[in-house]
């Protein structure tokens, strides 16, 4: 294994393990007209990568996952382990696009995640479920 200066390997992470398994169902669960995408603001990275990223505009606090919905509106979808919470820069992001009527929700678990998608309306009938 190649060890970097500055760069260690990244430890168990159940949210990112969540978060695959969640993208995973959505190759075939997403509507076709949705889009979704993530947002790699985590991670350990060198310190030279984390200055460019942050000069191209990546900021703390925003969710994992967001959808371009119908009607130019957006969701914002963040991942949770069982036990993490919410840090000030990620509970300032929520408080501020929910005063511009954008959908936010966080979950805890893949089955969480179907439940909020299902009230966003964007997962193909076949797939979606109801809290």
């Amino acid at each position: 294994m190649m060890h970097l200066k500055g760069y260690r390997a990244p430890a168990k992470n159940p949210e990112h393990k969540i978060q695959v398994a969640l993208v995973d169902y959505l190759e075939i669960a997403l509507k076709p007209e949705i889009i979704c995408r993530a947002i790699p603001n985590g991670g350990l990275r060198k310190k030279r990568v984390g200055q460019q990223l942050k000069a191209e505009g990546v900021r703390r606090g925003t969710p994992d996952l967001f959808f371009c919905l119908p009607a130019g509106r957006i969701a914002w979808l963040e991942m949770k382990a069982a036990k993490g919470g919410l840090r000030p820069e990620q509970k300032d992001f929520r408080d501020r696009v929910q005063a511009l009527d954008h959908l936010w929700a966080m979950v805890r678990s893949v089955d969480e995640a179907i439940v909020v998608l299902t009230k966003w309306d964007v997962l193909k009938s076949p797939y979606r479920r109801a809290a």
